[in-house]
């Protein structure tokens, strides 16, 4: 068997019933282009495998066949492309002998990027922009946030109660009448 064989067999199916691709993309809801990948057995343009199966499995019962087969065929086509893929990595790579460096003179013009690196200093300087804008942020709020002086926004009732708090009590309630304690309290803070 060979690898676009789970396509194929799908297309038979297809052709058998007189459906169109068309016909078939809307009762399934794949893309026609995937349902010409498919029957084409094209591995290369398909999506992932995991969402292969679930259309090869929709394909099938629209078209009345087993999915087993093309299931099955699809998984032969996949293991023999992963096995050409390993073999072509597994095989050894001799450099060839380098050629003489050269050194492009100043009159033969700019020196031009082929793009076989691609450029992304913008990306991380915005980053660091931003860490750097953050880390200044956060110090600045941590050295401007300052404790209120003392006594500040403490209300009249607030302070004479801290102060009568501060006076021993039993003196104070025994010898003098309320009023007096409360002017009192105010002529010591003076």
């Amino acid at each position: 068997m060979d690898t676009d064989s789970f396509g194929s067999c799908l297309r038979r199916a297809r052709e058998k019933r007189q459906l169109t691709l068309r016909e078939v993309a809307g009762a399934t809801k794949i893309p026609r282009t995937t349902l010409e990948s498919i029957e084409a057995g094209k591995l290369d343009e398909l999506p992932a495998d995991v969402f292969v199966r679930g259309f090869i499995r929709s394909y099938a019962r629209l078209v009345g066949t087993d999915e087993a087969e093309p299931l099955h065929n699809f998984e032969r086509a996949l293991n023999a492309r992963r096995d050409a893929e390993r073999a072509v990595s597994s095989t050894p790579v001799v450099p060839e002998p380098a050629a003489p460096a050269t050194v492009p003179s100043v009159a033969s013009g700019p020196i031009e990027d082929d793009g076989a690196m691609p450029r992304r200093g913008g990306l991380g300087l915005a980053v660091f922009v931003i860490i750097l804008l953050l880390i200044a942020t956060i110090t600045l709020s941590l050295l401007l946030r300052r404790p209120p002086p003392s006594g500040e926004g403490l209300s009249d009732a607030t302070s004479r109660s801290n102060i009568q708090s501060a006076l021993p009590r039993a003196n104070i309630q025994s010898a003098l009448p309320r009023a007096q304690m409360i002017e009192g309290a105010d002529r010591a803070a003076i």
